[in-house]
């Protein structure tokens, strides 16, 4: 090993090692490095004090070496205790693409007065014209090795794709990966995060749980029905209890994706995303796709896949254009003389996740037909973003709080909300409270926006400083009911936040939810009929064994028909929950419609009485006369 011996009165010099270790060759081994490395630190009178380690990265880029990261970091904000850097070679300090990235974060070093010593090259380090020549042709080789270890995988990839093995990605939902032999056999099933011991096995998909297999033949069941919406999928697979990935509710796109993918029917298909080397992911055109029909089992037919595909191709072309969906937006501005979403949504020409999707924002479409808003629009837009990123950023902290007790849930008709729920099944919404203008004597105010789906739970009040850059205060407070129909606007010394919990930390929610819950179930107005048992906070309702979440009209209608006692309820006294008035006779219908559907197994429990009203009735021994 080249180096030279220290003199033997001088102090060594305080260095720190970097290694690095990729899965092409085990001669890189950690281990290997640091013993290379501590020998020439002997030699070369180094001291190691600190070490950084990418273990089991690539070398191609610096995004994914926290290490390497880690290390630049604490030299440029110049927290380095060390003067000198030890790497095994230029291939561990990295295999970039371009030689000049490697050489810009040795120059950052330089430049910070901690130079880049190589323990394994039979060049120095010291900028001379040789030596940085010799430097020079190792990055461009280091760089090359990957390239050409990039073409071999990806060939050796692409015949097994092409025989019908599983190449990459997890299983997903409904299958599983098996381990194969040489000879086809079957070994094991391999967990998720499992990889093959075996270099010469090859990995299949089959089958996965009993449950998981009959939820994907559920949802491919009610595709092959034109009313059933991605969205209407997920609602009724949430109702029937038929759970996604850990548990958790489903959504539309999760729903979307299981009916795009041909796995499913059996085929292997590889190839339609292509990032050579660390770079962009790109899109691969379809016809350059890899398939092996039938190379797994099938967990649907192939003619019920396709029936399905036809199905959403249908849908798909019936979808409004941009330009249909912009000319809406005129004819209600020409009508209206402003545009605001309230006026667009009650026009039926706003659905915000589309636009969203089509133009990137509502204000990019008010300026694409012309339209300039009030800045009180462009201020509360400005506001419902922050406000979203404070929330998104608390459900993130109490996530990591309690990890294995809490989860999120979506109630009906709210996807862009999630009600928390602990593990002894105590259930609180969050509220996100915008900072108002203050009172005359100065005191703070916040806007409590109610969300009528999640009056009747515990609630998490969120208090926020003016500028909605944080959370101020935490209160966990009872239902507020009838407090709020819309807003209510509080301070500090409201009643509702007084005779709440003010939580000091919020590793206290579980513990004060807990307490708080058990409180207002005895204060409850708790009705049981026969095997229906309501509650007045809540729109959740439970029947047998069976619990029902309902949007709240239909809530509120069916504790009215449960509440009658098995008598006829008059139409007239079905009145609207929280305006108070009577419903337009189309509406009361649309109403019940949605009511009975929601029942599901339980819809005919709700009899009509012609010309009359509506009666519950939990056993329908003979049909009621008309009257």
């Amino acid at each position: 090993m080249r180096g030279h011996v220290p003199d033997q009165a001088s102090e060594s010099v305080p260095a720190a090692q970097y290694v690095r270790m990729s899965t092409e060759d085990q001669q890189y081994s950690i281990a290997n490095q640091q013993e290379a490395i501590s020998r020439f630190a002997v030699v070369n009178g180094y001291n190691i004090i600190s070490t950084y380690v990418d273990a089991g990265k690539s070398g191609i880029a610096i995004r994914t070496r926290a290490g390497l990261t880690q290390l630049l970091k604490d030299v440029m904000t110049g927290q380095a205790h060390f003067r000198a850097i030890l790497v095994y070679d230029v291939s561990r300090w990295g295999r970039f693409q371009d030689a000049d990235e490697a050489a810009h974060y040795e120059f950052l070093c330089k430049s910070a007065g901690i130079p880049v010593r190589y323990c394994a090259e039979q060049f120095e380090n010291d900028g001379s014209i040789p030596n940085t020549l010799m430097k020079a042709i190792k990055r461009s080789m280091a760089a090359e090795f990957s390239r050409e270890l990039a073409v071999k995988v990806f060939a050796g990839q692409r015949r097994l794709a092409q025989q019908g093995f599983r190449v990459c990605g997890t299983a997903g939902f409904g299958l599983r990966r098996m381990m194969v032999s040489v000879d086809g056999s079957r070994r094991l099933i391999l967990n998720t995060g499992e990889h093959k011991a075996i270099k010469t096995y090859h990995t299949i998909l089959v089958p996965g749980p009993k449950k998981e297999i009959e939820c994907i033949r559920t949802i491919f069941s009610l595709a092959q029905d034109e009313r059933h919406s991605n969205r209407a999928i997920a609602r009724e697979l949430n109702r029937r209890k038929m759970w996604w990935v850990d548990d958790k509710p489903w959504y539309g796109m999760a729903v979307f994706r299981i009916l795009k993918n041909e796995k499913y029917m059996g085929c292997s298909v590889y190839g339609k995303r292509t990032a050579n080397l660390g770079g962009p992911t790109r899109r691969v055109p379809k016809d350059l796709w890899i398939r092996c029909p039938q190379a797994f089992a099938a967990i649907i037919e192939p003619k019920d896949f396709e029936m399905v595909q036809r199905l959403i191709q249908k849908r798909r072309t019936t979808q409004k254009t941009d330009r249909e969906l912009l000319g809406r937006m005129r004819k209600v501005l020409a009508s209206e003389g402003k545009l605001t979403e309230r006026i667009l949504c009650k026009k039926g020409a706003f659905d915000q996740r589309m636009f969203c999707q089509r133009f990137g924002s509502i204000l990019r479409a008010y300026e694409l037909i012309g339209y300039k808003p009030s800045w009180h629009a462009f201020k509360s837009i400005a506001n419902q973003a922050r406000v979203k990123s404070l929330r998104t950023e608390l459900l993130a902290r109490l996530k990591s709080l309690f990890p294995d007790s809490l989860r999120f849930i979506h109630l009906p008709r709210q996807t862009n909300r999630q009600v928390l729920e602990f593990d002894n099944g105590v259930r609180i919404t969050v509220h996100i409270c915008r900072r108002i203008r203050s009172t005359v004597t100065g005191e703070p105010r916040w806007i409590l926006k109610a969300q009528p789906l999640e009056a009747g739970y515990p609630c998490l009040v969120c208090t926020t400083s003016p500028d909605l850059s944080s959370l101020l205060n935490f209160y966990l407070i009872p239902h507020f009911g009838d407090i709020a129909k819309k807003y209510k606007v509080l301070k500090e010394s409201h009643k509702l936040l007084t005779t709440g919990r003010k939580l000091l930390e919020l590793s206290q929610l579980r513990e004060v939810a807990t307490e708080l819950d058990i409180e207002c179930q005895e204060r409850d107005d708790n009705t049981k009929v026969g095997d229906v048992q309501i509650t007045a906070r809540t729109s959740t309702i439970r029947i047998g064994k069976d619990e029902i979440m309902l949007p709240p009209v239909q809530a509120e209608l069916f504790k009215v028909l449960v509440r009658g006692g098995g008598k006829v309820v008059p139409r007239v006294q079905l009145l609207h929950p929280f305006s108070g008035k009577e419903f337009p006779s189309a509406h009361l219908n649309a109403h019940m419609s949605e009511l009975r559907r929601r029942l599901g197994a339980y819809r005919d429990r709700i009899l009509t009485v012609k010309n009359e009203g509506y009666v519950y009735a939990t056993v329908r021994d003979k049909p009621l006369p008309d009257r």
